[in-house]
């Protein structure tokens, strides 16, 4: 052991030194995930496609090209592919537990099933169910315990605490040819070559191997490493790069709970808490006072119920984790009981992968349950839209702004159909059209839609305008960025930093600068240039979301 480790040992002792490796080796994970997420060179062609082509931060975790939003709405592969759904958002994804039946503590009002990742529950975050309970025969891969086989390191067995419906999800995209189009073993090569490899031995304790040689059961040394680095994909979307909680309500809520003295201290201002005192208000109930008297008319509407006296918009049915306990004062909420449901949705003839194609695109996980998906989160769901962007909603992609879909929640029966005007005929039903006829076409899915919750609920435009101003106040502030080592792509690109593990790396790592010219690397190893892990973090930018 290193001098310096061992009297850091003696300083802090071993227990000490054993969680701030649990914790330097869980960052190391996340920025690894970050890293493998935004790396486009994971695509065959390289460079076309990366898990952030479809899930744009600046997007709210969705598509980020309007030009798409707008039409085939599916996200174009790296070799030209099309699917045949909308990407849903990957924000607050991994806040949905294993796909299970309900009534389940996890999943709010959800009735059925709830839980898994993708429109369809197909990533279940488990092996597929075989005693009768749960549907099987659309179950995604699911990434096991293998990936822990030759470990024994407590910190990184404290890495099984990622895995579940979002990264078995992360198993899908890369290998799939009408998304990033790469197989495992070029996966590993290519993170092996890469700018940022050594991340991996950061978080995992060992080289990255990419051998064809069986390394457990029938998993290959390359087959290991691929789900390894899908585990760390899962990890960085468990952490608050990407599930930030810092929309204008979440600060609005914060800020007044910050009035005790004790909590949020980052959020304390003494003249706001004179004025919530004046007020009278109990802090962190609404109306808040940091959003405007139409948002919180729009947070009444979203937990009102249009079957009792006063209007309501019964959105917190499935768009809340507790179900009818919540009240949106929850500071955790992330808007979506992760259940599965048919709100009647329009065929949107504008996806290349028509109803006729048999490409799944009717069905769900569930058995005998057509048309139904799954309750996304609202956070984020208008972030990034502007008058020169479009995004795209539902799992269609049918609806092209939070506006109309308010209206579509409100109005699907109360108008009629586009398909009984004779002047429609032969004309494809889009939302555009539909809005400029004053009608809906009918669902996709008939047999299944809801009824009464949704589709005639008798508010005025005033209302509608009030719900989607609360909507948009769940668009978190933070973006995450593009990691620079991602952007520098070469060793050579740009003087960096490259990154450099002792044998106890947990106590030390070192810095490898680079010439004066930025052109040939220096290595840099003696133990006066070691620097601590943190302050790495600060020379990559990425400590502003770790924690």
């Amino acid at each position: 052991m290193p001098a310096s480790a061992a009297l850091l040992t003696m300083a802090i002792g071993v227990n000490a030194l054993a969680e701030e490796e649990a914790v330097l080796r869980d960052q190391a994970l996340k920025v690894l995930g970050k890293h493998v997420f935004f790396d486009t060179a994971l695509s065959m062609p390289k460079g076309n496609q990366a898990c952030v082509s479809c899930h744009e931060p600046f997007a709210g975790g969705t598509s980020g090209f309007s030009d798409v939003n707008e039409t085939t709405v599916a996200v174009p592969g790296a070799t030209g592919g099309i699917g045949n759904r909308k990407p849903p958002t990957n924000t607050y994804a991994s806040f949905s537990p294993p796909f299970q039946p309900t009534p389940s503590t996890e999943c709010g009002s959800a009735t059925s099933f709830c839980g898994g990742n993708f429109w369809d529950g197909r990533s279940q975050g488990h092996p597929p169910v075989t005693d009768g309970t749960q549907p099987t025969a659309t179950a995604a891969p699911h990434l096991g315990a293998e990936v822990f086989y030759d470990i024994e390191n407590a910190a990184i067995l404290a890495f099984d605490q990622y895995r579940g419906p979002t990264s078995d999800q992360a198993l899908n995209p890369m290998p799939n040819p009408v998304e990033q189009n790469i197989s495992r073993e070029d996966v590993c090569k290519t993170v092996q070559a890469s700018t940022y490899s050594q991340l991996y031995e950061l978080a995992w304790g060992q080289e990255i191997n990419c051998s064809w040689e069986t390394a457990y059961g029938t998993e290959s040394y390359f087959d290991i490493s691929f789900k390894r680095l899908m585990l760390a994909v899962g990890a960085y979307q468990h952490s608050d790069d990407i599930n930030s909680f810092t929309s204008k309500r979440d600060i609005a809520l914060r800020s007044e709970l910050a009035c005790d003295g004790e909590s949020f201290p980052e959020h304390y201002n003494s003249s706001f808490c004179k004025k919530l005192e004046k007020s009278g208000k109990e802090p962190g109930t609404f109306p808040l006072l940091q959003l405007t008297d139409e948002e919180n008319f729009g947070h009444d509407l979203f937990y009102g119920l249009s079957f009792t006296p006063g209007p309501g918009a019964n959105c917190f049915i499935c768009h809340s984790n507790g179900g009818f306990g919540d009240d949106g004062t929850e500071l955790l909420q992330t808007y979506s009981d992760h259940g599965y449901h048919n709100i009647g949705t329009p065929l949107n003839p504008q996806i290349p992968n028509g109803p006729d194609t048999g490409l799944n695109r009717h069905t769900s996980t569930l058995d005998s349950a057509d048309g139904f998906f799954k309750t996304p989160p609202i956070r984020n769901v208008a972030k990034g839209a502007k008058s020169n962007f479009t995004k795209a909603y539902t799992h269609n992609g049918y609806f092209k702004s939070v506006e109309t879909i308010v209206h579509f929640y409100n109005t699907r029966d109360a108008k009629v159909r586009c398909e009984t005007i004779p002047e429609l005929e032969g004309v494809e039903l889009t939302a555009e059209v539909a809005l400029a006829n004053d009608c809906w076409p009918a669902p996709e899915f008939p047999d299944t839609a809801a009824p009464f919750i949704i589709g005639n609920l008798g508010l005025t435009q005033e209302e509608e305008a009030a719900l989607v101003a609360y909507i948009k106040t769940l668009e978190d502030q933070h973006t995450a960025k593009t990691p620079v080592l991602v952007k520098a792509k070469s060793f050579n690109a740009s003087p960096i930093v490259y990154l450099f593990a002792s044998e106890n790396w947990s106590n030390e790592i070192c810095e490898l600068g680079a010439s004066a010219d930025g052109v040939q690397p220096v290595s840099v190893t003696t133990p006066k240039n070691c620097i601590q892990f943190n302050d790495l973090l600060d020379v990559l930018g990425e400590s502003y979301w770790l924690k």
